[in-house]
């Protein structure tokens, strides 16, 4: 590959740790600042609980990918995927244990409907979060190796 081949993956790359970065951003602003997680009408007092666990998710989730846009190197960016993605666990899996929601009476039961959500969300990121481990592993190895790994979609 030539090094202008190698040019628009890098600018794509950079552009979704920027696009993350902002999304990052706005979210911890939405739930902080304004309107606040107070303001969503199914949420109870116990989402104070879970917004300590989704704050720490998405700052580490900002500090990964502006890191990862300043230097986005392989093995860097594949640490961050594992520390964003293991903190976002963490946060769902908070949630779950708190569930800070309140369903107004209605034929539909919502709770559970939102819990099995919640649950195939958990199990999901649990795929992912393997996955990126053994990225990571083949990414180090590979480096310890002096080759680079294929590349992964």
């Amino acid at each position: 590959m030539t090094g202008t081949a190698r040019k628009p993956a890098t600018t794509a790359r950079r552009g979704s740790y920027l696009a993350g970065a902002l999304a990052d951003t706005v979210l911890l602003v939405l739930v902080n600042v304004s309107p606040g997680w107070q303001a969503v009408p199914i949420l109870t007092d116990a989402a104070a609980d879970v917004v300590v666990a989704v704050d720490i998710a998405l700052a580490i989730a900002l500090v990964v990918n502006l890191v990862c846009l300043a230097r986005p190197h392989r093995p860097l960016t594949a640490l961050g995927d594992v520390v964003s993605t293991a903190a976002g666990l963490v946060a769902l899996v908070r949630t779950l244990q708190v569930f800070p929601f309140a369903f107004a009476e209605s034929t539909t039961d919502w709770a559970t409907i939102t819990r099995l959500a919640l649950v195939s969300i958990i199990v999901v990121v649990c795929i992912a979060l393997l996955v990126q481990l053994v990225v990571l592993v083949r990414v180090l190895v590979h480096r310890s190796r002096g080759r680079r790994p294929a590349r992964t979609p």
